[in-house]
């Protein structure tokens, strides 16, 4: 188990191997929402049902253009880089991505303005990162979300553990509601091998760092982690390994 350092604020270049890698992919995943949209655009997320772990969303994008088509990209856990997933959306009146069944557009004729259905089966902890980007690449929106979260609160403090692998090779941990620029130490343990770091929150009171998890030898375990401050410790625990 390791513990990277200063992730979200690092100012250094990639570094080399796999806490290099690590810190590469987790400012990536930090970037994609609002920070990467395009100025005046958003991006909203609706759960239209869920049956079991199957979870259906649909779009709506605020201030972006009812003209032209837009692409779908999503950038799931699975993958190194996110990826078109769908062609030919436009948006309706309300902003709905659709299908609207036309020859330039995707869908069919015989369901015209068909809402887009995104059909996920997220794990807990699992973030859903979608965007959409217009034909001509004049509006870009992206956002992302944990629909499961593995999240806990204690005296109005949190802390949320996201997984940014498939088996929770690398786990960002995010605390938030912390006092600003306050002291805080990170304690993890992992069957019994234990790691303890000092932070400091920023001035939203935020502070972020993460984990690489696994322990040599072992296929799957648990981490827990506690951010601890002088009026909270919340704490989360991490389930760890491949999925069957």
């Amino acid at each position: 188990m390791a513990i990277l350092t200063s992730l979200a604020s690092a100012q250094s270049g990639p570094g080399n191997g796999a806490a290099g890698a690590a810190q590469d992919l987790v400012r990536m995943h930090e970037a994609w929402g609002p920070k990467a949209s395009t100025p005046g655009v958003s991006l909203a997320v609706r759960e239209s049902s869920r049956s079991g772990q199957v979870i259906k969303f649909r779009l709506t994008a605020n201030g972006a253009s009812r003209d032209g088509a837009y692409s779908l990209l999503a950038w799931p856990v699975t993958q190194k880089a996110p990826s078109r997933v769908l062609s030919g959306v436009t948006l309706d009146a309300s902003g709905l991505a659709i299908c609207a069944g036309t020859p330039v557009t995707c869908g069919s004729a015989d369901n015209p303005n068909d809402p887009i259905d995104i059909t996920l089966s997220p794990v807990q902890g699992e973030p859903v990162r979608l965007a959409l980007v217009s034909a001509d690449g004049a509006t870009k929106v992206f956002v992302k979300l944990v629909p499961i979260p593995l999240r806990d609160e204690n005296r109005g403090c949190s802390v949320e553990a996201t997984l940014l692998t498939p088996g929770a090779e690398l786990v960002l941990i995010e605390g938030s509601g912390f006092p600003p620029t306050t002291d805080l130490t990170m304690d993890s343990e992992s069957g019994g091998e234990r790691q303890t770091r000092k932070g400091k929150t920023d001035a939203d009171g935020r502070y972020v760092s993460a984990l690489l998890p696994y322990r040599e030898g072992v296929p799957a375990g648990t981490t827990k982690v506690n951010l601890k401050a002088s009026k909270c410790a919340p704490s989360v625990t991490v389930p760890w390994g491949r999925r069957k």
